[in-house]
């Protein structure tokens, strides 16, 4: 229960904060909840304006919300403690971004008052190192902004030690505030950048801007088909704890013994045939920060462009094959924010920061270019839970390319949709809500005529087809505008709420009461229940939590294409696995426990990875299941696969039966098969593994 509370209460969707509601066959005690003078609602709409601000960087109004919601968190976390026995929250905008936003401004009398609050408050202990941080960054910025006034043209990487601190990590994030807030500017150069004042000479001309035209040849998305889990072949699997911290069996594991060497073979009678220093010419540049395994070889990405040699680029991608040779180096129009990449097919798909999305061909030439801000189920879905530009990147959580680059998909909350190569829509998977939570908004009593509907739609200048996107979003207009509370001088206005809330009901369904928090559909959680007898009656009491369909929905946090067909793997939050066929049609579900990082068919194995456990399965009977401590990536072959971790890489059979193990005395950046050997490299030294089976059969399934 705890946990529950402390996840949603430390939610960043602040609109969405979650509220306990009796359900109506509930009875609970007189609370806080009953009293007019509560300051929680207005504390999660001050928090709202405030993350509206950070998001679209105007940092004066977001300076003004933190000052006002600071003030409003000493009797909101008395209402906490009164409503909940205790103080469940995890996370305050206000005293973490809010407090770098009052830095920024210079604003020390805010400052001072995040001070005063925490002090006075035990609850908020928590944030006491916030505090003091927030102090210190106000220095800093006038620092950093005297170094670059003072020496223009100076590098990033030099700032940390001219402002005299050695925080680095630190200096760069507030760094980047004073960009994004127009006070200094940014020019690339290799691998950091120079800081300049932002009217310097020495600024080059912006680029022009880049217009992506979208591909899609069809202006309606195709049907969108709800998931119904009760009618799937389900395969239960034991559960994947979301860290072994949280688990005895975690505290209790020893960690890896350290290589004797600078690498060292364990638990098998393989040999170290050689180790080389790696010519600096040849090792591998550290900007290529993700690493993708696949049939034909290995796929480096540069997320940021920061390689060396590739000039300006927004992102950069190597090629290379099972000997490990590189077959192609190429720089990205885009930078890469989220990516896909078959583990038996060609080139990859990746998503922008600005939503454009982007694949490659295995000789990484361009595909596929169009902006799925401009695709219709983006529009949709945006409509739905009212997603504003700064936002949509964090909604849309994958993207994958089908093994032959003929299908792509993408995934946006707990929707998933795949569009073909030539921008047709094929087909849309909804996941159900997540398990516990109740459709519970409060329907009302009210049935109007068909003329009383025409009279309610004129009074809100509506006409017909309407959405309820349209509806909700109409009523909140003009409830700024009329509510008497927002506009004590208006003429009538309490007059116009009543018409304005008896027009909503006919219209929406929902009883009056409730509309002031409409939001369209809302769920809730049952928490606690209990027995008690009251006045010789027996009576139940019920506690749950009431949220919005952004709360309830199971977002889709891992999707990949099965190996050998166009079926989809779709992973919610809630930790269930769903396979749909290429007609995009529920087929069975797997449920784990927790979201998988990565989702492997190989078309006779499917290996899922989660942040502790790899589950080996095959015809749905589960084969092996391996732990995972240390955030182990995967490495699949055809006739095995590799768990690489910091510093070890454990290799198994492809059923899951453990072959032995490499360590090396420095963190692990590559692992490939050449010449009839396996090869571990770390950033410096090559070590040449024989007796390792042989990992492939033939030649690549596709690509070279």
């Amino acid at each position: 229960m705890f946990r529950i509370l402390s996840r949603l209460f430390g939610s960043k969707q602040a609109k969405d904060a979650p509220r306990p509601n009796p359900s109506a066959r509930s009875i609970s005690a007189p609370a806080a909840s009953s009293r007019g003078d509560r300051v929680t609602p207005a504390y999660y709409e001050t928090m709202a304006k405030l993350q509206r601000a950070l998001s679209s960087q105007d940092f004066a109004a977001a300076a003004a919300a933190a000052r006002e919601n600071v003030r409003q968190i000493p009797q909101w976390v008395k209402e906490q403690r009164e409503e909940y026995g205790g103080f469940l929250i995890n996370s305050i905008p206000a005293l973490e971004q809010g407090g770098t936003a009052l830095a920024l401004r210079g604003d020390d009398d805010g400052l001072n008052e995040i001070c005063r609050v925490v002090d006075g408050s035990r609850e908020l202990e928590p944030w006491r190192a916030a505090a003091e941080q927030h102090q210190k960054d106000r220095i800093l910025f006038d620092a950093i902004l005297e170094v670059v006034n003072v020496r223009p043209g100076c590098l990033q990487t030099e700032v940390k030690g001219l402002v005299g601190v050695e925080d680095g990590h630190r200096v760069a994030v507030l760094i980047s505030y004073l960009e994004r807030a127009g006070k200094i500017a940014r020019i690339k150069a290799g691998r950091t950048y120079q800081l300049v004042p932002p009217d310097s000479a020495a600024m080059p001309a912006p680029p022009p801007k880049r217009i992506v035209i979208s591909h899609r040849t069809d202006r309606t998305p195709p049907r969108l088909r709800e998931i119904d889990i009760s009618k799937l072949a389900y395969v239960p699997l034991p559960r994947s704890p979301l860290r072994w911290e949280e688990t005895r069996a975690g505290r209790e594991r020893t960690t890896v013994a350290d290589a004797s060497g600078r690498f060292e073979v364990r638990d098998a009678d393989w040999r170290i045939a050689s180790v080389e220093k790696i010519p600096t010419a040849e090792r591998p540049d550290t900007a290529f920060s993700q690493i993708y395994p696949r049939d034909s070889g290995t796929l480096l990405i540069d997320p940021s462009g920061k390689a060396e040699g590739m000039g300006s680029v927004e992102a950069a991608a190597l090629r290379y094959n099972r000997k490990g040779e590189l077959v192609t180096k190429a720089g990205l129009k885009a930078d890469v924010y989220r990516i896909g990449v078959h583990p038996l097919g060609i080139g990859m798909i990746a998503m922008s920061r600005d939503c454009v999305l982007h694949a490659y061909d295995d000789d990484l030439k361009q595909i596929i270019e169009t902006p799925l801000n401009e695709a219709p189920e983006i529009r949709a879905i945006r409509k739905r839970f009212e997603i504003n530009d700064g936002e949509l990147k964090n909604h849309i959580r994958c993207v994958g390319l089908s093994r032959n680059a003929g299908r792509y998909l993408f995934t946006a909350v707990d929707e998933a949709w795949c569009v073909d190569a030539q921008g047709k829509g094929l087909w849309g998977a909804k996941l159900p809500i997540k398990e516990g939570w109740a459709r519970a908004t409060t329907p009302s009593g009210c049935f109007g005529t068909s003329a009383q509907v025409d009279s309610a739609l004129a009074l809100m200048s509506l006409m017909l087809p309407i959405t309820p996107e349209d509806l909700k979003r109409r009523y909140r207009e003009l409830a700024k505008q009329w509510h008497p509370d927002l506009n004590p001088n208006a003429s009538k206005a309490e007059e116009k709420m009543k018409a304005l809330n008896a027009a909503a009901e006919v219209l929406t369904g929902v009883d009056a009461a409730a509309l002031p928090r409409y939001t369209g559909a809302t769920f809730v959680h049952e928490l606690h229940r209990q027995e008690i007898e009251a006045g010789g009656l027996k009576l139940t009491m019920t506690i749950g939590m009431q949220v919005s369909e952004r709360f309830a929905s199971d977002w889709v946090y891992a999707a990949s294409f099965a190996g050998e067909s166009d079926s989809v793997y779709l992973a919610g939050y809630s930790g269930r696995v769903v396979l749909v066929d290429d007609n995009g049609v529920g087929v069975r579900v797997y449920d784990i426990g927790a979201v998988p990082r990565r989702i492997v068919d190989t078309g006779s194995y499917l290996y899922l990875l989660t942040d502790t456990r790899l589950y080996v399965l095959r015809n749905d009977a589960l084969h092996a299941l391996v732990d995972v401590f240390d955030g182990g990536d995967l490495v699949v072959a055809q006739t095995g696969f590799g768990l690489l971790e910091k510093k070890r890489l454990r290799w198994y059979s492809a059923g899951g039966k453990y072959v032995g193990s490499v360590v090396a005395k420095d963190p692990i950046r590559r692992v490939y098969w050449a010449y009839g050997s396996m090869v571990v490299e770390t950033r410096q030294s090559r070590a040449v593994i024989e007796g390792v089976p042989n990992w492939w059969r033939g030649e690549p399934s596709i690509g070279g």
